[in-house]
C-alpha cells in the first residue's frame, strides 16, 4: 500500500474520531461567571458558553457585560489544525495552518469547519478590530493561579500569558456587533 494515500484520508479520519470523542463527552451549558468564579472546577472541561467576542491585534478575548470578572480573563483560540492567526506573545500557536490539531496540557482539540464557523471566522479576520457575539462549546483551561501582593489572577494563555483559554471547537451561533 502506498503511504502517500494514507496522508488523503488519515488526517480527516482522526478528525472525525476527535469529534467523536468530543461529542460522546458531557458539555456543560454555563456562564463565563460561573466559570470565573470556580476556574478550577472546569479545567479542561467541554463547556458551552455565550459572550461578546473582541478580535484585534495581540487580541482574542471572549466577556460577559454582566460579569465583572476581575481575577479572570478568557483568550480564544480555534481547535484542531486551523489556527486563528491572532499575533500575541505566548502560546499556543497563532499561525493560520498547524501542522497538526492543537494539543493543550495533552488534551487533543478538534474544530468543526461548518458554516457557522466560517461565518465566524470571516467577521474574526474582516478587519483591523471587531467584535460580535458568539456561542461556541469550547474546551477550558484554567491556567495558573498567579499571585502578585494581595491581588491574583489566573493566567499561562494569550498575550503576556495573562488569561484563562478557550479552545473553541464548534461554532453555534455568531452576530457581528460592529
Amino acid at each position: 500500500m502506498c503511504a502517500c494515500g494514507l496522508k488523503t484520508w488519515a488526517l480527516p479520519l482522526l478528525a472525525i474520531l476527535m469529534l467523536g470523542v468530543a461529542r460522546a463527552e458531557n458539555v456543560e451549558t454555563v456562564t463565563l461567571c460561573e466559570i470565573a468564579t470556580d476556574p478550577q472546577r472546569y479545567d479542561h472541561h467541554l463547556v458551552r458558553v455565550t459572550g461578546t467576542f473582541f478580535h484585534g491585534f495581540e487580541y482574542f478575548s471572549i466577556s460577559a457585560s454582566t460579569c465583572q470578572a476581575r481575577h479572570v480573563r478568557f483568550w480564544l483560540e480555534y481547535g484542531g489544525s486551523l489556527g486563528s492567526e491572532t499575533a500575541f506573545a505566548g502560546v499556543p500557536s497563532s499561525e493560520r495552518y498547524r501542522k497538526a490539531s492543537l494539543v493543550v496540557e495533552d488534551i487533543p482539540t478538534a474544530l468543526v469547519r461548518d458554516a457557522k464557523f466560517r461565518r465566524f471566522d470571516r467577521i474574526v479576520h474582516q478587519r483591523e478590530a471587531h467584535s460580535g457575539q458568539v456561542t461556541v462549546i469550547a474546551r477550558y483551561f484554567s491556567g495558573d493561579r498567579e499571585q502578585s501582593g494581595d491581588d491574583y489572577w489566573w493566567g499561562g494563555y494569550g498575550h503576556l500569558f495573562g488569561f484563562s483559554l478557550l479552545v473553541i471547537q464548534q461554532v453555534l451561533a455568531v452576530n457581528p456587533l460592529d
